[in-house]
């Protein structure tokens, strides 16, 4: 049995929260009165980082976003996009911030036109097999060129080592686990603890496949906001307030 009181890994790709300035058409300048408006994922299966069980809970990252924007004193307002599109979005320069970790990138990889922020809290994936295959992936070279459930619109630096099979989110994924429609899945550890319990599935985690910090990642174009933002960043966790933010959802567990 795990616990997320560990706070670590603690984060999870679906939640994908993406931030969407409303800027005039004929100018990329920032004003005074610009609003950066913030996509929340949609599907409702990014359990415990967004749209979590209930109202008051209503997901990690959904609540420590507003926390950073109210002491940066940047305005924002809320859009809904799939995964794939504020993925997409963001690769084009239409969205402006997203929550990202550097881990899900290659090492070769360019900068690309964006900044990341102080981290925040720690993530790391898994491949996630039943328990009557965990033997036959021992190691992650011994998962190359095998078929590996993915979630549609997220960066996997080593996707080209696999035969990607996508899925629109990680309820789907877990489900065709336990189908076993697939033998072998990338997915953060809490969120596939929560699914694989609500469909009572039984789970083994194999080699660990990314391991990292998750942070704000903003388009160059506004990264004269940043000091404001890890200004925020550094109270929130002087305070201990992200800290009883991961503390809340403590009860995510196998």
């Amino acid at each position: 049995m795990y616990a997320l009181a560990r706070l670590t890994p603690l984060i999870k790709r679906v939640f994908s929260i993406s931030l969407l300035v409303n800027v005039s058409l004929f100018s990329d300048t920032a004003t005074a009165d610009e609003i950066l408006r913030y996509n929340l994922g949609t599907s409702g299966n990014s359990i415990p980082y967004e749209n979590a069980v209930d109202e008051d809970r209503a997901g990690i990252l959904v609540e420590i976003l507003p926390l950073i924007m109210d002491r940066a004193d940047i305005k924002t307002e809320k859009v809904m996009l799939s995964t794939k599109r504020a993925m997409l979005a963001f690769k084009t320069g239409d969205l402006d911030f997203d929550f990202f970790s550097p881990s899900w990138l290659s090492k070769d990889e360019p900068a690309g036109d964006f900044t990341f922020s102080d981290t925040l809290i720690d993530i790391t994936e898994y491949f996630i097999t039943l328990p009557e295959n965990h033997s036959r992936y021992p190691t992650v070279t011994s998962i190359y060129g095998e078929t590996v459930g993915m979630i549609s619109g997220y960066v996997y630096f080593d996707s080209d080592k696999f035969v990607r099979m996508d899925f629109q989110a990680e309820n789907n994924l877990i489900s065709a686990l336990g189908a076993k429609r697939i033998d072998v899945i990338i997915m953060e550890e809490a969120s596939a603890r929560y699914w694989s319990s609500i469909h009572d599935i039984n789970i083994a985690l194999g080699p660990i496949h990314t391991a990292g910090k998750m942070a704000l990642r903003l388009h160059n174009r506004h990264k004269d906001k940043l000091p404001a933002i890890n200004r925020a960043i550094a109270e929130l966790k002087q305070t201990g307030q992200i800290d009883r933010i991961l503390n809340k959802y403590s009860d995510f567990s196998l």
